[in-house]
């Protein structure tokens, strides 16, 4: 588990050294832990790590932790529930598709 409140207090050079080291190590896992950062605000990413064998993408929006998406870390499935509101089109001819490789 990885989360820092990201203040850095006035202390001794090591202390302060530990604890910058500690905030990057919370951005490099994106706040993984098995439940909300205490200081989650509108716009936190984090990753939920609260169940076995998945890890589930959150965004906080002020009020709660909307679940994006879930990864299945034995078989790297991806999966989410969430639902488009409006039209998802094509408006490039000459786009080329993109295909994302898991694994």
């Amino acid at each position: 588990m990885a989360q820092h409140d990201f203040n850095i207090a006035n202390a001794s050079f090591p202390t302060v050294r530990a604890d910058i080291n500690n905030v990057l190590t919370a951005i490099n896992t994106t706040q993984l832990g098995a439940s909300a950062p205490s200081t989650a605000a509108q716009g936190t990413l984090w990753i939920d790590s609260g169940t076995s064998g998945v890890l589930k993408l959150k965004l906080n929006d002020g009020t709660d932790n909307i679940e994006l998406l879930q990864v299945n870390i034995s078989s790297n499935v991806v999966t989410s529930t969430m639902s488009v509101t409006g039209t998802i089109a094509k408006t490039d001819p000459n786009a080329l598709p993109l295909a994302i490789a898991l694994g």
